[in-house]
């Protein structure tokens, strides 16, 4: 990557949304909690299914936890975030299966949560892979 015209090295992660990484950081710990929350929030017992609504959330917010991890942390090693993402899925489960709310801990679940993050990273290459050929044109 080239520098940009000022002379500034170019900054990788998500530009669009333009927070510096201590925002990020911050909008992270926001995220987690309200997921978190959100999982351990009493509920309605569902009859387990393999692909129904509740691994689609759980897809779904593991890989915007990817998106904003990446954000908060754009030069860390992507298997450190994954493991990290994957350690907080297994805490929300056992934090689930402890709770005596009308949650049970499930492996699908942590399974969904792990297709998540490899979502939130595939997004963020493709993501990369475009832009590539853009940055190279102004040249």
């Amino acid at each position: 990557m080239e520098n940009q015209p000022d002379g500034r090295k170019p900054r990788s992660g998500l530009q669009a949304f333009a927070l510096s990484p201590k925002q990020a950081q911050l909008a992270l710990l926001a995220v987690s909690l309200v997921i978190f929350g959100l999982a351990l929030a009493p509920s309605e017992p569902e009859p387990p299914n393999l692909l129904g609504v509740d691994k689609l959330k759980h897809a779904g917010a593991f890989l915007l936890l990817t998106l904003v991890a990446r954000a908060a942390w754009p030069m860390a090693a992507r298997w450190s975030l994954a493991v990290g993402l994957a350690g907080f899925g297994l805490v929300i489960e056992i934090a689930q299966a402890l709770s005596g709310w009308g949650r049970t801990a499930s492996i699908a679940d942590l399974v969904a949560d792990l297709v998540g993050v490899g979502l939130g990273f595939a997004l963020l290459a493709c993501i990369r892979t475009l832009r590539k050929p853009a940055a190279s044109n102004r040249s």
